[in-house]
């Protein structure tokens, strides 16, 4: 049952990536199926970590640090894969994303701007308690913002292939 899970999960991830890339959004049809499968495969174990990373994640949104389907997204992957492991593909995830922000803003010669308007912006979020600046020059750009799911599918399949990898090579598969 472990590789039908794996396997949905990957599906699920890929789905919702492609959309993401497309649309600029993860469709909530994506998010459906995959709670629909983690609860065929896992049962009531896919509860408590995914409410628990979903919980989270809303703060995050709240903050607009992500999108909505972003955190509901990382919620599946915890709820299919376990708290310790959902969260290991998460980090994972949110590498690849630093990476392609750092080569976004590389590759478009503006880190350095970036870099110094995100320092005025924290400057200012702690002397009048607002992010506005912060939402006006960077999060209302979409030049500046990366979609999170293919970062997150490709976090977790890159944590899939290692630990998959670590499990042939000790004799535990």
């Amino acid at each position: 049952m472990a590789g039908i899970s794996t396997g949905l999960l990957c599906l699920i991830l890929a789905g919702a990536a492609w959309t993401d890339i497309q649309e600029g959004k993860v469709r909530n049809r994506w998010l459906f199926a995959g709670v629909i499968g983690g609860i065929l495969c896992r049962g009531w174990d896919f509860f408590p970590g995914a409410a628990a990373v979903l919980a989270g994640a809303f703060f995050l949104f709240r903050l607009r640090v992500m999108g909505a389907g972003d955190g509901k997204l990382m919620a599946l992957i915890v709820g299919y894969l376990g708290m310790d492991s959902g969260l290991e593909a998460i980090f994972f995830g949110m590498a690849a994303g630093a990476i392609w922000s750092l080569c976004r803003l590389w590759h478009d010669k503006s880190l350095k701007i970036f870099l110094t308007h995100l320092a005025v912006c924290f400057t200012l979020g702690f002397q009048i308690k607002s992010a506005e600046e912060y939402d006006k020059r960077v999060l209302k750009n979409p030049r500046r913002t990366i979609p999170l799911a293919p970062c997150m599918a490709a976090g977790t399949y890159l944590y899939l292939m290692v630990t998959g990898a670590m499990a042939l090579w000790s004799g535990n598969l």
